[in-house]
């Protein structure tokens, strides 16, 4: 039998199994489709060694558990909205940087804060910008940010 028909079988005998399968485990028809799909991409990617496999259905199982499991982790880490719920969330203007550092910061120290963390400027630029050296540079902003974090 050919690899490609190999994988056709497998397909055609498991998707349903196992859809019902990460539907079970996720409460979504849908999330568990796209896992069972991604299941089956990697079967492609091994179909070299999938039909020598002892079972094929079994590595699917597991390969969809672990992608059930990777997905359950990256929901928990990287907490989602759903779009439902975003027109429900107050519209407010970003606030500035600039905004949020304590007014009693000189201009210096808020431009110094500003441009590393806002703008993301390199030592280089800002010790140019301020006219004076890396290393003092480096010294100013580790000193700004220090009162900083006392003054927050």
């Amino acid at each position: 039998m050919r690899r490609e028909n190999a994988i056709d079988a497998l397909y055609e005998r498991e998707y349903d199994t196992l859809c019902r399968s990460a539907y079970r485990m996720l409460g979504d028809w849908d999330a568990a489709q796209d896992l069972v799909q991604d299941t089956f991409l990697l079967a492609l990617l091994k179909q070299e060694e999938l039909p020598c496999h002892p079972a094929p259905g079994a590595w699917l199982t597991e390969t969809l558990r672990n992608l059930i499991r990777n997905e359950r982790r990256r929901l928990v880490s990287h907490g989602e909205v759903p779009l439902a719920d975003v027109e429900l969330l107050p519209a407010e203007a970003p606030t500035a940087f600039a905004d949020i550092l304590p007014t009693s910061l000189t201009a210096e120290e808020r431009e110094l804060l500003t441009g590393r963390f806002e703008r993301q400027m390199s030592y280089r630029e800002l010790g140019a910008m301020l006219g004076i050296s890396d290393g003092a540079c480096r010294v100013k902003l580790f000193r700004t940010v220090e009162k900083c974090r006392k003054l927050l």
